[in-house]
């Protein structure tokens, strides 16, 4: 198969890309080719081609089981929260869950949490649960914790739940998870195919994707779902799995049962070993090295003890998977530094590294770049975050959320976090050089922003490096998979606080177009 795109802006002078099968095999200049030869010709009437992009960080699974839920993350009121609820009530049988996801208090007018009271208000005949755009916290009404059989004697470690207020926090939110409908592979799968439907409206071909606990904590479950839809010929991403445990025994089951040997796959691969190891700073969760300078009665909480991070970083090494450990708090940072230094190698082979990696101190910086730990960044999160960081860390502020001096430090690869974000890579690109709120002239820290193609690179080549991919994917190289996409406007030309207005056109994966918008 010959597809032909012609009329484009390809790299810095080119204007068309011959696509053979699944790889790019040329690019050059229309009179190069031959067009009765083609059996596919794309006018791109002088759009931008661009390699498709990179997410990679995200819960893909997650984020299929998002738009299938109630969706809260554009409400401004505990009252619209509540509207959506009471209308989501109506449309249900009785005893059925309702489950919600994206609600902020920081966007309501009155600041407050949802709390199990009002839930109940509205119904004691469906179990409600309802977590923030972090995933970090959620609230429960009465139904919900009786489903899950939380009582006062119940015990949980990594987290912790009021029973008053019906707030649960980090791993105290799965025990109210392990009382939901249980999940099927088929459920699974139809949550990956509405992912991915999602990811290529914004031109993501290939992704890292955290799922082993997403839905279930049997992780057989995702890996039966991916490999079967690829079996199948129906997985239309590359998926890079960040495989997360809970619990050491069962990283050793997974280690037993040889499912490194068993995964041949091209499109679905496994890759390191995920930690979460403590919470948000939305949430005021993530570990603090200090009390929170807006709350002084917490310093957030770590998920893990140390020799749990020991444990995981050290397997990682030894089976040489890797080790990502989500951090967020400089407190939590210091912990998982500590477990790197003892066991990484000079060269970090394994590319190891840090998810998230927000509130930092400068002598951290220093020692991830000794470290040479990969960098999971997400510049998205600057959108919101740049409206509260200083008043939730305080000092710290001025040295956190340091995308450009871990660029020259060490590598950094961008990422959404969906469904914490929407998959929305320009929203992204956008805020890494903007560094301040979409429509706000005012910026956090722009010592720190990337350029127009740093920021591109860190959601398509530099993604690819973080997966080992780099010499496949990534680049618009002749031999490298033909995954592009074809925009409507040019990064390149337009105004840098109109990158998130970028429409894509046309995304092809493996030599074929899985969305076009016109």
């Amino acid at each position: 198969m010959k597809t032909l795109c012609i009329h484009a802006k390809i790299n810095q002078e080119h204007d068309s890309l011959l696509i053979v099968d699944d790889k790019i095999a040329k690019i050059g200049f229309l009179c190069d080719f031959n067009l009765d030869e083609m059996d596919e010709i794309i006018d791109c009437q002088g759009s931008r081609i661009l390699p498709g992009f990179n997410d990679s960080h995200l819960h893909l699974i997650g984020t299929g089981a998002f738009l299938s839920n109630l969706q809260l993350q554009d409400c401004t009121s505990l009252d619209e929260v509540l509207d959506k609820v009471k209308e989501k009530a109506m449309q249900k049988n009785k005893g059925e869950w309702i489950i919600g996801r994206g609600w902020n208090q920081d966007n309501f007018v009155d600041v407050k949490y949802p709390t199990k009271a009002m839930l109940d208000e509205i119904t004691r005949d469906h179990p409600i649960l309802l977590t923030r755009c972090c995933g970090h916290i959620a609230v429960a009404n009465s139904k919900a914790i009786e489903c899950a059989h939380v009582t006062s004697e119940t015990t949980i470690d990594g987290g912790d739940f009021d029973l008053e207020t019906g707030l649960f926090k980090e791993m105290a939110i799965e025990l109210m998870h392990h009382a939901f409908p249980e999940v099927t592979v088929s459920d699974l799968k139809d949550y990956i195919q509405e992912a991915t439907k999602e990811c290529h409206q914004y031109g993501i071909t290939s992704v890292q994707s955290d799922d082993f606990v997403s839905l279930t904590k049997d992780y057989h479950l995702p890996l039966q779902a991916y490999r079967e839809l690829e079996k199948d010929g129906l997985l239309k991403l590359r998926v890079h799995q960040q495989c997360q445990f809970i619990e050491r025994k069962d990283f050793q089951q997974f280690i037993n049962e040889d499912q490194l040997n068993q995964n041949s796959n091209e499109l679905f691969t496994l890759g390191p070993i995920k930690v979460v190891g403590d919470g948000s700073l939305g949430a005021r969760t993530a570990k603090m090295s200090k009390p929170y300078h807006d709350d002084a009665s917490t310093t957030g909480m770590v998920n893990y003890p140390q020799d749990d991070f020991d444990y995981f970083v050290k397997m990682g090494q030894d089976y040489k998977m890797g080790t990502i450990i989500h951090t967020i708090g400089d407190g939590c940072l210091d912990m998982v530094l500590e477990s790197f230094k003892k066991y990484l190698d000079d060269k970090n082979s394994t590319r190891s590294g840090l998810v998230h990696v927000q509130i930092t101190r400068n002598d951290q910086l220093e020692l991830i770049g000794q470290l040479k730990l990969h960098c999971y960044i997400q510049s998205c999160f600057i959108d919101y975050d740049c409206r509260i960081v200083r008043n939730r860390v305080g000092e710290t502020a001025n040295t956190s959320y340091a995308f450009k001096t871990l660029s020259k430090f060490t590598t950094i690869s961008n990422g959404s976090d969906s469904p914490v974000e929407p998959v929305d890579c320009f929203k992204g690109i956008e805020c890494a050089i903007t560094r301040s709120s979409i429509g706000s002239k005012d910026t956090y820290r722009l010592e720190e922003a990337l350029t127009l193609q740093e920021a591109i690179d860190s959601y398509t080549k530099d993604g690819a490096y973080a997966s080992f991919e780099e010499n496949n994917k990534g680049q618009l190289k002749e031999g490298m998979v033909a995954d592009i996409i074809i925009l409507n406007q040019d990064p390149y030309e337009i105004n840098t606080t109109d990158l998130h207005t970028i429409k894509v056109n046309r995304t092809i994966f493996n030599g074929k177009t899985v969305y076009s918008r016109l």
